[in-house]
């Protein structure tokens, strides 16, 4: 039998009231992978034995798209999760498995052209912040999303970049992916309840065993790209009656922005009782400890 007909035959059987061997149908097709998604997709299109069918169809196809975005992930921290952009669009691929990486890369490139045309290469840091800031919030028009913050949707960057609103974090993402493809050197920020950036100060670092930048200044993706000091955090931290840890004020790794994004997106979930949907972020946040 070749695996085509294996997989028609194994689909016919998906029906079966035997609920055993639905359950070792099912585990088969999982197992095959991400490459029967189209024969399955074909299955569901002819439907011959009624709704109960197409139901269990689209739970294999969601088991097995999760299994493999699972996959990936662990592939990409393993890797040492060098590239943000990887990372974040594998956890957009939990709500879109069927993403446009090319219209996000497009998205983000036509911001990246409108602001080199404000910039030039002697303007010193803060000038060119100021200009992003024109850039994405006046020209392009995003703002945080202050009405429905804690919607999944804000914490995924297709549908901020569709929609122009998001949380502090997938701003601060989108921020960050602009910036560095201008070469503007911005670091991510992971502070206790929010998200910002921070603009490293050359050659100065603070005092670890570890070389750690120390920051001219920060960016408030959520409010505009709103300019903050030093000091600004302590009050913030002061606010929240937080300590004032160094991490607090200095960069984190593309590993902790990707691991707060699935955070915070299992905290929508929990305000909705999404039950299955929690247990399959504690699954993708397992990968970070």
């Amino acid at each position: 039998m070749t695996p085509n007909n294996q997989i028609k035959a194994l689909l016919n059987l998906i029906d079966d009231p035997d609920e055993d061997i639905f359950m070792q149908v099912k585990n088969e097709l999982v197992f095959l992978g991400i490459d029967v998604i189209p024969t399955i997709e074909k299955a569901w299109e002819k439907n011959p034995f009624g709704k109960n069918y197409l139901i269990k169809l689209e739970n294999i196809i969601h088991e097995i798209q999760f299994k493999d975005n699972y996959n990936s992930l662990i592939n990409w921290r393993e890797s040492g999760s060098p590239n943000l952009l990887d990372g974040v669009l594998l956890v957009n691929k939990f709500q879109y498995p069927e993403l446009n990486r090319k219209k996000v890369e497009k998205q983000l490139n036509i911001i990246v052209q409108d602001a080199k045309i404000e910039m030039t290469d002697h303007m010193t840091g803060l000038e060119k912040i100021t200009i992003l800031n024109h850039i994405i919030y006046k020209v392009h028009g995003f703002s945080g999303n202050k009405d429905d913050y804690y919607s999944p949707s804000n914490s995924f960057l297709t549908s901020a970049l569709d929609q122009k609103k998001g949380n502090a974090l997938i701003l601060a993402i989108i921020y960050l992916e602009i910036a560095n493809r201008l070469n503007i050197p911005l670091k991510g920020i992971n502070l206790p309840n929010h998200f910002i950036l921070g603009y490293p100060d050359g050659n100065k670092f603070e005092t670890t065993n570890q070389k750690t930048h120390s920051m001219l200044f920060y960016v408030n993706a959520f409010s505009s790209g709103h300019i903050l000091s030093k000091m600004d955090i302590h009050e913030f931290l002061n606010k929240i009656e937080s300590e004032h840890k160094l991490e607090y004020f200095t960069q984190c790794t593309n590993h902790d922005i990707v691991k707060r994004l699935i955070t915070n997106l299992k905290y929508s979930h929990e305000k909705l009782a999404a039950k299955e949907k929690i247990k399959e972020l504690d699954l993708l946040l397992s990968i970070f400890k």
